[in-house]
């Protein structure tokens, strides 16, 4: 397996799991039961006077009536009570939040601890801020949480986070992390109110938008990669659609010469001393029809090649994904029952269906300089090396029972091996397909695969050079 120079995906994946976890796609139960329960009044006698305090569990809530009569011969009392306590019940509603977003986390399979929490007026500063355990925690110090909203109950929203920049180091590497900020930050509540759109409550950690400025990973003198920035954001719209979007700056992966480990060498030898390139994509949930796409995600890295993934699956409604969500806590808390899951999770798939999908890769270099490279390890011409790989998805393919498929698919890998311009595998049926009806292919007749998917493999499709186009459908 690859060595990742110290960076750990785990670390900056800790990292966009503050910023990023939305995503989607990534799915919990939405928790319902005994809950801490805040409580805020205003008081105007004169001036205005706020008093906040906490009810003890069970305990019935005053009457507007009671809570003026209980309270009216008590303003000055009250008053200095504030003064004295330096905010107490402030900074136990700073408290609240950070429990909160600490549950939420945990329930997500991520760990959070801060050392306290304090309110600066709307704010909220939890100090000693630390994500994950073990080699893998990451500390950001004091995190302030500007313009904070809401409560347990309802739900919390912050307008932005600042994040200090981040330097870790270990005896491998130093990573620093510099310029990241979170805006419009949503923690669902324990009792949403019934406008909170599905996506939200799907999601129960909800941000507008995330940016990081850069990432350096460095070994002593050695600067093994690099980012210059990424950006994400999320939209719901009045529909309930949820769209987000990631777009990265460039990244630069540098090979030292000097690296003695596999990866960097093989990619040295292939002929890349470094490689550098970018990454997107934009994705949509439609929760009421149930249709989630990724439309596309791309993956450009300059003189190797540039990949396109894309997909949409309908019947992914809210009822569905909570469907989900429970079978998944029930998995969680009684490993051992998978018998039950399993047909659960069969329920489940028999509500989905694959409306499209498709990737591509478009040629740059890399497919000459992956034929050269492994003709020079076996002793063999480049053409010497296509003619086999030929040969092995020819085997691969027969296994499917179905020889005009396998005579198609190998005519195409054949193409694009002979003059490497691009090659793009799609399923593009007429009408959505249950999943059920592929699984049922699959253990029953696998050589319909490719009528039932609506399979085809084009190579050199039209436009990307004068090479005509072979397709297997």
């Amino acid at each position: 397996m690859p060595r990742r120079h110290g960076l750990k995906t785990t670390r900056l994946c800790l990292i966009y799991r503050l910023i990023l976890l939305h995503i989607v796609p990534k799915q919990v139960a939405i928790k319902r039961g005994p809950i801490p329960f805040e409580i805020r009044r205003v008081l105007y006698y004169g001036g205005d006077v706020i008093c906040r305090f906490r009810a003890r569990k069970g305990r019935r809530l005053p009457t507007r009536g009671e809570f003026m009569r209980s309270t009216a011969g008590s303003v000055s009392i009250a008053a200095i009570t504030l003064v004295l306590t330096g905010g107490t019940a402030l900074a136990a509603d700073a408290d609240a939040f950070g429990q909160r977003l600490q549950a939420l986390l945990a329930q997500q399979g991520g760990s959070m601890t801060y050392e306290s929490a304090l309110s600066e007026g709307d704010n909220v500063v939890l100090k000693g801020l630390a994500f994950g355990s073990g080699e893998e925690r990451m500390a950001l110090g004091d995190v302030t949480f500007e313009d904070v909203s809401g409560s347990t109950a309802e739900g919390w929203r912050v307008e932005r986070i600042p994040i200090a920049d981040v330097t870790e180091t270990n005896d491998r590497s130093t990573v620093e992390v510099s310029d990241m900020e979170i805006e419009g930050l949503e923690l669902i509540g324990t009792q949403p109110p019934a406008d909170v759109p599905d996506a939200k409550r799907m999601a129960q950690i909800f941000f507008d938008s995330a940016r990081i400025g850069s990432v350096n990973v460095m070994r002593g003198d050695d600067e093994l990669f690099t980012l210059d920035g990424a950006s994400f954001t999320n939209e719901i719209t009045d529909d309930g659609t949820f769209n987000s979007s990631l777009e990265s700056g460039d990244f630069t992966v540098n090979f030292p010469a000097d690296d003695p480990d596999e990866v960097p060498q093989t990619m040295r030898t292939i002929g890349y001393e470094s490689l550098t390139g970018s990454l997107g994509f934009e994705s949509t949930w439609e929760p009421e029809t149930g249709r989630i796409a990724v439309d596309p995600f791309t993956l450009q890295v300059a003189n190797a090649g540039d990949l396109t993934q894309t997909y949409a699956i309908t019947g992914y409604t809210s009822e569905v994904a909570r469907s989900l969500q429970q079978v998944q806590e029930q998995m969680a808390q009684n490993p051992g029952n998978s018998d039950n899951s399993g047909m659960a999770m069969m329920g489940i798939l028999a509500q989905l269906s694959i409306e499209s999908a498709s990737i591509s890769f478009e040629d740059d270099s890399l497919t000459e300089k992956l034929l050269d490279y492994y003709g020079k390890q076996y002793g063999m011409t480049p053409e010497q090396v296509a003619d086999a790989a030929v040969q092995s998805v020819q085997a691969v393919a027969a296994s499917l029972q179905n020889p005009d498929f396998q005579n198609e698919v190998t005519e195409a890998v054949r193409t694009f091996l002979a003059d490497p311009q691009s090659i793009e595998i799609a399923i593009d049926p007429q009408a959505p397909i249950p999943a059920m009806q592929v699984m049922g292919a699959v253990m029953g007749a696998p050589q319909t695969l490719p009528q039932v998917l609506s399979l085809s493999v084009t190579a050199n499709a039209e436009g990307d050079g004068e090479t005509d186009g072979e397709t297997a459908q």
